[in-house]
């Protein structure tokens, strides 16, 4: 059986001159079944009209719903991508990995409440809060900051550009409180992540939202002006001794794409990274 998810997204674009799409559904296939989810429906499926009143003509919204659950109906997807209109369109989205069993029904629901809800994105990722490893491996990072005089919580400190703590940044889709960032030129951010869990799906979890907001937050600032590398995003690592080796492999080749890894376990590494650190906290232009 396939692990392995396919998907799309449907696009409202309100004003085609200014061009700024904003996701509304998400269409599924995973393990041979189909799914969807598109704003404005009820769990069901039935629309909710309350639910509509984000959209300028509401009736044509209902119009393409009923098209696009036909089309989806007959297995059609090729129909669906084809017609496009300046207002209504529906491209393609990516894969989903190792799915296990989970029908398309739970894989879209994934997607709509990561791509397409209002709701908080962390919703979306049932498991990607730190766990207390996670936590006793960002107090190392804490302390190593406050050794080399560059976290920014220290009342006494003097560099130009220090790290901070917790600190709101807006994404494409959803506000984040990465672990520590760093502004001089760019944006560093920097997540600890434990590959030594007793629980693969806790470390899935973890790494795919961790990857996630790097990639939203990046291609924010893109989007807003900041120029093509505008971001780079640090996962700080613990390797693996024990644990689930096929999830840590998992993990490692989907933060390697969004990010920098730095094995905290090994001194030279970590050396570099805080040499590095300590170097943009104190000089005006960035590395």
């Amino acid at each position: 059986m396939s692990t392995q998810a396919k998907y799309w997204v449907a696009k409202y674009v309100e004003d085609p001159i200014r061009n700024e799409p904003k996701n509304v559904g998400v269409i599924v296939r995973a393990n041979g079944t189909w799914a969807a989810r598109f704003a404005g429906e009820r769990d069901d499926g039935t629309v909710d009209g309350r639910r509509l009143q984000n959209f300028k003509y509401a009736d044509v919204y209902r119009q393409w719903l009923q098209y696009w659950r036909e089309q989806i109906d007959a297995e059609d997807i090729d129909d669906i991508l084809a017609a496009t209109t300046s207002n209504y369109l529906v491209v393609p989205g990516g894969d989903v990995s190792d799915i296990g069993d989970d029908d398309a029904k739970s894989v879209s629901k994934f997607l709509y409440d990561l791509l397409v809800s209002d709701a908080p994105v962390m919703e979306a990722f049932e498991l990607a809060i730190e766990s207390e490893v996670e936590r006793d491996l960002s107090l190392d990072l804490d302390k190593a900051f406050r050794a080399w005089e560059i976290l920014g919580e220290q009342p006494t400190l003097s560099v130009r550009h220090p790290i901070r703590k917790k600190q709101q940044i807006r994404g494409s889709h959803t506000v984040y409180e990465p672990s520590f960032s760093q502004q001089n030129g760019k944006l560093y951010l920097f997540e600890a992540i434990d590959f030594n869990t007793q629980r693969p799906k806790l470390l899935r979890e973890r790494a795919g939202f961790m990857a996630y907001m790097f990639s939203d937050i990046r291609h924010a600032l893109i989007a807003r002006g900041s120029g093509p590398q505008p971001c780079e995003a640090y996962s700080i690592i613990r390797p693996r001794t024990a644990g689930d080796a096929e999830a840590v492999d998992f993990a490692r080749d989907v933060l390697s794409g969004e990010s920098h890894i730095v094995n905290w376990a090994d001194d030279e590494e970590r050396q570099n990274f805080l040499r590095e650190r300590k170097y943009v906290a104190e000089h005006i232009d960035p590395l």
